[in-house]
């Protein structure tokens, strides 16, 4: 789709996810994890933690002449930041939690682009899952699918399309990545890319 760019973009994120959003939506990837201390980078409140971590991360990759993209996604419930899994009774007692309920996943997203001008932003989409019967829970963390993912679970695989009732707000942000807030910030600063 979005073809601008004379070089690939930088991508602090070794996310397939995130790498697939933004190649379908027409861009070319370098991929540069950005080697941060994510414990160091507290806010007690969990969105502003969010970007500041987007922004740490962009700092670290953030090449002269390049367009840099990083981010970051956090899911939280009842004001709690879940994480990705740790092990497998960590995974359980997530869904657990989910199950039944409503909430919330945050991705900030920080872009530096070839001049060094920085902008970021957070999108919040609200997720409502069915209530999961244990052998449902059993079955889904017994496969690698939970354990790189914040919350333990993924929007777009069998599990997530089973058993997400509702998501008010932007899906691919779920996934990791507002692939339609990214392109608007792109259009409303398109000067910094000329």
């Amino acid at each position: 789709m979005y073809t601008g760019l004379q070089s690939p973009l930088v991508l602090a994120s070794a996310s397939p996810r995130r790498r697939e959003i933004l190649e379908k939506l027409g861009f070319t990837c370098e991929i540069q994890p950005a080697n941060i201390d994510e414990e160091a980078i507290r806010h007690n409140d969990a969105a502003e933690q969010t970007l500041l971590l987007a922004r740490a991360k962009a700092d670290v990759v953030a090449r002269a002449g390049r367009l840099t993209v990083a981010a970051d996604t956090v899911v939280v419930l009842d004001g709690d930041v879940i994480e990705k899994p740790r092990d497998t009774n960590h995974a359980r007692t997530m869904l657990q939690r989910l199950s039944g309920r409503s909430h919330l996943v945050f991705t900030a997203v920080c872009l530096v682009f070839p001049r060094g001008e920085k902008i970021s932003f957070l999108e919040k989409t609200e997720v409502h899952f069915l209530q999961l019967s244990e052998e449902t829970i059993a079955q889904y963390i017994a496969t690698p699918a939970p354990y790189d993912k914040a919350g333990g679970y993924g929007v777009q695989d069998a599990f997530g399309m089973a058993n997400i009732g509702r998501i008010d707000g932007c899906y691919f942000n779920v996934m990791g990545f507002p692939a339609s807030r990214f392109m608007r910030a792109l259009a409303e600063n398109r000067k910094f890319l000329l």
